[in-house]
């Protein structure tokens, strides 16, 4: 399908009124995967301005569709997509790496944040950007959350507080019990490491929930769900109940025979306030 001339907008207002679309997520995917041309250029960037007269060609999409659902979820840099709408998208953190800058980093360290906009930035032009939601500890990998705007981070933090995290962890040690809850009065020291306490201002009661999904005669795998946390409040709860996370240097942890930290965020539910649900 192709227009001789289109008035000067963005090439994602022309997609989705040239397709009768209502969502924007369905656009962006669209001009994503490379099946928008102007004046038979492909041009992936939503944002991209199209100038009087240009033509505007849509491939059909039914060629590519085995390429593009076996790609669906990985980006050109290789982070993972695992959720995106018009106000949020969702990126896997590989282990390893700083979920964001420090002022302490005096080097300009590496971080998920950075590369994230970065990539953003490439997908949806210069003025896109991202609002990170969660955080990670630079060893642990798993799901991060990123707002696309101040108002949609301002919006889904009102009831935050609610969010379900669910957790993988290779630990040391074979539970007594298949299943079990971890409860105590946390309190962080002036190194960042947490431990438990008597209840007092200065602590939170942290809850975390285990259940073993496999196990060896040293090792297990532990399906953990954070009722209740702070930072590293796993961490604290597995090594003081005598199971370590594999690689855990700061909570009496052994070296990985996976050459990575044993923490895996692996599901994000949050309520989203711009679908009420």
């Amino acid at each position: 399908m192709d227009k001789e001339s289109n008035k000067n907008k963005g090439l994602l207002e022309i997609i989705k009124e040239r397709l009768g679309l209502k969502s924007n997520t369905k656009a962006r995917e669209i001009i994503k995967s490379g099946r928008v041309k102007l004046d038979n250029e492909t041009v992936k960037i939503p944002s991209h301005q199209v100038k009087k007269n240009q033509k505007v060609s849509i491939e059909d999409g039914k060629k590519k569709r085995l390429k593009d659902n076996s790609s669906h979820n990985k980006s050109h840099k290789g982070f993972t997509t695992l959720y995106e709408d018009d106000n949020y998208i969702a990126f896997v953190k590989p282990s390893g790496l700083l979920s964001v800058g420090t002022l302490k980093n005096k080097k300009n360290e590496k971080n998920f944040l950075s590369f994230a906009q970065r990539q953003f930035k490439e997908e949806n032009g210069p003025d896109a950007d991202l609002f990170i939601i969660n955080r990670l500890d630079r060893l642990a990998s798993g799901v991060v959350l990123f707002a696309k705007s101040p108002e949609a981070e301002i919006a889904v933090r009102k009831k935050w507080d609610e969010s379900k995290k669910r957790y993988y962890a290779f630990v040391e040690g074979v539970p007594k019990k298949e299943k079990g809850e971890i409860q105590s009065e946390l309190k962080q020291n002036r190194i960042g490491r947490v431990y438990s306490v008597p209840k007092s201002n200065y602590s939170k009661l942290c809850i975390t929930n285990y259940r073993v999904l496999h196990q060896s005669e040293k090792n297990s795998l532990l399906k953990i769900e954070a009722v209740a946390e702070r930072k590293n409040s796993i961490r604290a709860h597995l090594s003081e109940n005598n199971m370590p996370i594999i690689g855990e240097k700061d909570y009496k942890g052994s070296p990985s025979p996976i050459h990575r930290f044993g923490l895996h965020l692996f599901s994000l539910s949050f309520y989203n306030p711009y679908k009420k649900e």
